[in-house]
């Protein structure tokens, strides 16, 4: 729906040596470079707040709660991650719009403020996440009137909580106001998995609680396991639908073992009929840089082929019920969704990877003041996925411009973003050697949005249009926590569940084993990949090592 497939892959374009002053003049209206009209009209008048929606003349007022979710340990400091990165954004006084945010588990529980060993003991086996469940469930229940929009937002263990929240919401219902008594009772309903709590769940809803709908979710890098001792909650990971939209930035270079991402939904590639595995679409490909490198994996992996079996067979006569929970709540879920009463149209479904680990995605790999950071693309994308699904939710017009994005390809009538037809300019590749453009947070000056209380002078050429922030981004550093903190390998020798796929069919199994920094598994037969990966394969020869279906076929998208 959303997203802008590319029909051709990126072209790095090289310039003439001669200097700017004596270069010819291209002609500017034929290149798709989305500069701000604020700098070379002057006529059009920036409102301080824009509304997310693709149409501003049909923009309703609709009243949005806004629920965000940040990951473990995270809160607001001077490495911030994307969802305090993204609620800055937001309108915060306005009736139309109530924002909630809650610190990442391991921050704080029902007495307060947690730190030293029971910080440590929440972030490494999840005790807090029915405090944070619940608290953001509270939220809503006090603050909901019927036909507000619930949009959810979450990053790493935030995004799995966002998750079910809305399962919560979808098993149990949402409690009217002020019946603070009963939350602790719904919450124990929704936990509970056996076939009498699913009954009594539906019982529980009936008798006392709203059917409500979830609008968007929105996660960065959602995590299949909260705490050391994986736990499954129900409708966490299965679709519901009650969801409208959801859209997942997942991260290609994170392979901790308690860090596999954890997708909305896929259906086992077997059971899909071999006409279907095995078509191409023109508009789907595995980009050439990418070729080479899925080619040595796969020889790599054949290498190894007899030694990881045999380990691989130990661990499955270990663990002979591998895989009998998953099946019986899944069973369980199935039962009750037949049993519900609406019929709403599927839910609307985008997961795209990008470059990174875990924190170039959902931030905080790096502290707030850096120029060019791998985490910004992703923000910037689900900022946009906000407008093409018409949340309506409200933004302040010069925080959008201090992530990057140009103003005036979201307002009035929103553009989808295109990949540039050119790479940066001679005089922006220069000054980016040099380390010589300005902080972001000074774009809004430079649009003409707000007024600049620096003292140094600003010229146009420090204001970079979005897809060159999106191609000077792709080129920071990643950060691999296996790297940068050594101390994440004691988890690397504890036996987990890791998905490998099967050598006689196109199916993938559970196995239990050491993770040992294997990278993790695109399981989607047509996986979407942010275009600035293929950007990052090309100036710096990235190589992907995930483990990717035999037969998937990339999709470069915007």
């Amino acid at each position: 729906m959303s997203s802008t497939a590319a029909s051709r892959p990126w072209t790095k374009v090289l310039y003439p040596s001669q200097s700017c002053s004596n270069a010819p003049t291209p002609d500017m209206s034929s290149l798709n470079l989305n500069w701000p009209q604020s700098l070379t009209s002057g006529t059009t008048k920036l409102p301080p707040l824009i509304q997310a929606v693709q149409d501003s003349s049909n923009a309703g007022k609709t009243r949005t709660l806004i629920i965000c979710l940040d990951g473990t340990g995270d809160q607001f400091d001077d490495d911030n991650s994307n969802v305090v990165n993204f609620v800055a954004c937001l309108k915060k006084d306005d009736p139309n719009q109530i924002t909630y945010y809650q610190s990442g588990i391991g921050t704080y529980n029902e007495h307060g403020l947690k730190n030293g060993i029971s910080a440590a003991i929440d972030m490494s086996v999840g005790s807090g996440l029915g405090i944070h469940i619940k608290d953001a469930y509270r939220f809503l229940m006090q603050n909901y009137r019927e036909g507000d929009k619930i949009c959810l937002f979450g990053f790493s263990r935030g995004s799995y909580t966002v998750r079910c929240l809305a399962g919560m919401l979808h098993k149990v219902g949402l409690l009217p106001a002020h019946n603070s008594a009963q939350i602790n009772f719904a919450y124990n309903f929704y936990k509970n998995d056996s076939a009498e709590g699913w009954k009594m769940s539906r019982e529980f809803k009936k008798t006392f609680c709203a059917d409500v709908n979830v609008y968007f979710v929105g996660v960065w890098d959602c995590v299949a396991s909260v705490g050391f001792i994986p736990r499954k909650l129900p409708f966490s990971k299965s679709p519901t639908n009650s969801i409208g939209f959801f859209r997942h930035a997942m991260a290609l270079d994170e392979h901790r073992s308690k860090f596999k991402v954890c997708h909305f939904a896929h259906s086992d590639p077997a059971s899909i009929p071999s006409n279907a595995r095995t078509s191409r679409n023109r508009r789907y490909y595995f980009p050439k840089a990418l070729r080479k490198s899925h080619r040595k994996l796969e020889k790599k992996d054949d290498g190894n082929k007899e030694k990881s079996n045999t380990f691989t067979m130990k661990r499955v006569l270990t663990f002979p019920q591998l895989g009998k929970e998953e099946i019986d709540q899944e069973k369980l879920e199935a039962e009750f969704e037949k049993s519900c009463q609406k019929s709403s149209p599927p839910t609307d479904v985008l997961e795209v990877w990008f470059c990174g680990g875990h924190a170039d995605v959902g931030g905080g790999a790096v502290k707030n003041w850096e120029r060019h950071v791998l985490a910004r693309i992703p923000l910037r994308w689900m900022i946009r996925q906000c407008f093409e699904c018409n949340t309506g939710i409200l933004f302040k017009t010069s925080s959008l411009a201090e992530t990057g994005i140009d103003i005036h390809s979201v307002w009035p009538v929103y553009k989808e973003q295109e990949r540039p037809r050119v790479g940066p300019s001679p005089d922006h590749m220069n000054k980016y050697a040099v380390g010589g453009f300005p902080p972001i947070q000074r774009r809004p000056a430079l649009m003409g949005i707000e007024l600049d209380e620096e003292g140094t002078k600003l010229s146009p050429d420090d204001l970079l249009p979005e897809q060159t922030e999106d191609y000077f981004d792709a080129l920071a550093p990643i950060n691999d926590q296996l790297k940068l903190a050594r101390m994440w390998w004691l988890l690397e020798f504890w036996p987990v569940k890791i998905r490998i796929q099967n050598e006689a069919s196109d199916g993938w199994k559970k196995v239990v084993r050491l993770n040992l920094g294997s990278h993790r598994a695109v399981r989607e037969l047509e996986p979407k990949m942010h275009w600035t990966v293929e950007q990052r394969i090309i100036e710096k020869g990235y190589k992907m090592h995930s483990n990717v279906d035999r037969n998937a076929i990339w999709k470069v998208v915007c």
